[in-house]
């Protein structure tokens, strides 16, 4: 029985170790292609223009009214706040910081997970299960530069750039609460923030806009290419791949955090 448990712990291990590396080394060859200037080809450019355009583009509507109502809210709760503990005078770097180092860049990459990490793993598992992986590698289709790359960069430039236009709305529409509740004007606000704004900042918000990019498309795109050949995996792969996902995230997240109170 024993002896049974011991050699159950080792398989496991064992797997686990073997996963890893292997998940290690389709790291490194997404990573290196991303550097290399032949991965981008005509055929590379257009499914990543493609990739952008649904990530990013077909999203906005939806998410500018979103940050719009996060931002009024938010900021508003967090100006209450700052004036019932006596912390006016800090207001402008709290906002700063709680907007563009943590709930911008989190709050997007929450989103695009939803909406494109399922999609991307759905899709990649369809191919795979249909064997079409397999005839893009007989037909010698470098299957990183067109289908993986364009949609890691993708993700990356998307969660980046939608960060930064959440952060943007949110503390725009953040001056209609300054506005009514501490009948602040439009100048005075803008000096509040703009004289709270550091190039850390700006700093933590591309690197994370970038890492959350990152892995909110390559953990889809591994977990479906892992999926084994039955359609009924499928859903099977897509949930682990999203669970997988959501730790990533909030590893990033809570590295983050404590990079930043070194």
């Amino acid at each position: 029985m024993i002896l049974k448990f011991i050699e159950s712990i080792g398989d496991k291990t064992i797997n686990i170790v073997f996963e890893f590396l292997e998940a290690s080394k389709f790291v490194y060859l997404c990573v290196t292609h991303m550097f290399k200037p032949h991965s981008y080809n005509p055929a590379m450019r257009m499914v990543l223009t493609k990739q952008i355009y649904f990530t990013s583009v077909g999203i906005l509507p939806l998410f500018v009214m979103m940050a719009m109502f996060f931002g009024s809210i938010i900021i508003g709760i967090v100006i209450v706040l700052a004036t019932e503990y006596n912390l006016e005078s800090s207001i402008g770097s709290i906002i700063i910081n709680f907007v563009m180092d943590e709930f911008s860049p989190f709050f997007t990459a929450l989103l695009i997970s939803l909406r494109s990490g399922a999609a991307i793993n759905t899709e990649i598992a369809v191919m795979n299960v249909n064997k079409e992986l397999n005839t893009l590698r007989e037909y010698k289709i470098d299957l990183i530069d067109y289908l993986f790359l364009p949609r890691i960069i993708s993700g990356m430039i998307s969660v980046t750039s939608l960060s930064i236009v959440f952060a943007i709305i949110m503390l725009s529409s953040g001056y209609l609460v300054t506005l009514f509740y501490m009948n602040m004007d439009l100048h005075a606000y803008s000096n509040l923030l703009l004289s709270a704004v550091e190039v850390k900042d700006v700093v933590v918000l591309v690197s994370k806009g970038l890492a959350f990019g990152f892995v909110i498309t390559l953990i889809p795109i591994y977990s479906g290419i892992k999926t084994t050949n039955s359609y009924t995996a499928i859903p099977i792969s897509v949930l682990n791949g999203m669970m997988k996902l959501f730790i990533a995230i909030f590893l990033i997240e809570v590295l983050s955090l404590v990079i930043q109170s070194l």
